[in-house]
């Protein structure tokens, strides 16, 4: 056999790569910041890091669709280089932090000074999240269909689609609620891009809004309690959401301080409606719980029962999808950026908690052990403050 000399190589973890329907034994070999062979055994190679990642998960490098890293400008935000190898994710997409007043010096600010390559929706607010707890959008005029548009014009690649938080507190009740989510669509549209839509206590109900959605539009927080669920009278999943989710709209967790309740995704799992996308809304008020990480966020479905493959699915090679990045991201096929999350399995019974403080016992945590991102392995792991057991 031919020798090989890699920077990275992964020893005989359990690779898990539903891009490629993969799921086995394999060494992965990483050099020049791509992923270079993936084989059942690499024999005749140096490296010049060796990981034994024997009895360990390697995926995809993780996708998280909605987080808040615009730091110390919006008071939520956190910093993506500290997220990335705490949890494994590679590629995050903050969910309208900024607008297009402030989207400029996100950029400058943030996303060009960090390594984690973080993409970003515009909000519809000119000013962002800057003052979220005021509702960004209760003076009309802070809505800035144009502006969004032009935004996502000049910051093409990293800017890639629109936000609204569309709950009363934020857009306004009756007509003015109606006005701006009727903006927020039009910026979509407008710019060719697609919307990420905030559910809430909405001035429409869900299947009123999903009536204005198109394929890849998104509904965030999905599984949030409350008045107005994605569950109907009875507890049956509404037809519109099922409907909705057939023709292309995108169902995100967006798993936050307020908005994953154990009852509603028991409910929807039930009834055969799973999420698109796993994805956290990490920021200040719940990175120390109920949410902590991704892998986290990723244990609690498979408490609910939904198997390993399609839980590392929704987060590696859907949202890649969601984000038209499929061919590059979510994937460890040969030739690709070598983006490599690690992931530690303990067994155990351990206590999880909803957004509602309800809790749960699953019987496996999912930890990230070690990160890689563009080829470089990153230096810090996951930790055990997510790690609440139960006996």
């Amino acid at each position: 056999m031919t020798n090989h000399t890699f920077d990275i190589l992964l020893r005989q973890g359990e690779v898990i790569d539903p891009s490629q329907t993969l799921h086995g034994t394999r060494d992965v070999g990483i050099r020049d910041g791509k992923i270079a062979r993936v084989a059942e055994d690499l024999k005749d190679c140096s490296a010049t890091h060796v990981v034994d990642a024997r009895g360990l998960y390697v995926v995809p490098g993780l996708i998280d669709l909605h987080v808040h890293v615009y730091r110390d400008h919006c008071p939520l935000s956190l910093d993506p280089d500290e997220l990335c190898p705490a949890g494994g994710v590679t590629t995050m997409l903050d969910a309208g932090s900024a607008g297009p007043l402030n989207f400029g010096g996100f950029r400058r600010d943030v996303i060009e000074r960090h390594d984690t390559q973080v993409l970003a929706l515009v909000n519809l607010s000119c000013i962002g999240l800057v003052a979220f707890q005021f509702g960004e959008l209760m003076d009309p005029r802070y809505a800035d269909r144009k502006g969004v548009v032009q935004t996502l014009e000049k910051h093409a690649g990293i800017a890639v689609g629109v936000k609204i938080r569309a709950s009363k507190h934020i857009i306004g009740d009756g007509q003015q609620g109606w006005n701006n989510f009727t903006e927020a669509i039009g910026a979509a549209r407008d710019s060719n891009t697609w919307l990420m839509v905030h559910i809430g206590e909405s001035p429409m109900s869900i299947p009123e809004m999903l009536q204005h959605l198109e394929p890849g539009d998104c509904i965030t927080h999905c599984f949030k309690g409350g008045s107005e669920t994605i569950l109907g009278s009875g507890g049956k999943l509404h037809p519109a959401v099922r409907e909705a989710s057939q023709r292309g709209v995108v169902f995100d967790v967006g798993h936050g301080a307020g908005s994953f309740h154990w009852d509603i995704v028991q409910a929807a799992l039930d009834q055969g409606f799973e999420p698109t996308t796993i994805s956290t809304d990490l920021h200040t008020l719940n990175v120390h719980g109920p949410v902590y990480d991704m892998p986290t966020t990723m244990s609690k479905f498979l408490a609910l029962g939904v198997p390993l493959d399609r839980v590392i699915n929704m987060s590696t090679t859907n949202p890649a999808q969601v984000l038209g990045r499929s061919s590059e991201l979510g994937t460890l096929r040969e030739g690709t950026v070598a983006d490599v999350a690690v992931l530690e399995k303990t067994a155990g019974k351990f206590l999880l908690t909803d957004s509602y403080g309800t809790r749960r016992v699953g019987n496996e945590l999912l930890v990230a052990a070690a990160t890689i991102r563009r080829g470089t392995l990153v230096s810090g792991g996951g930790g055990t403050r997510m790690r609440h057991r139960a006996e």
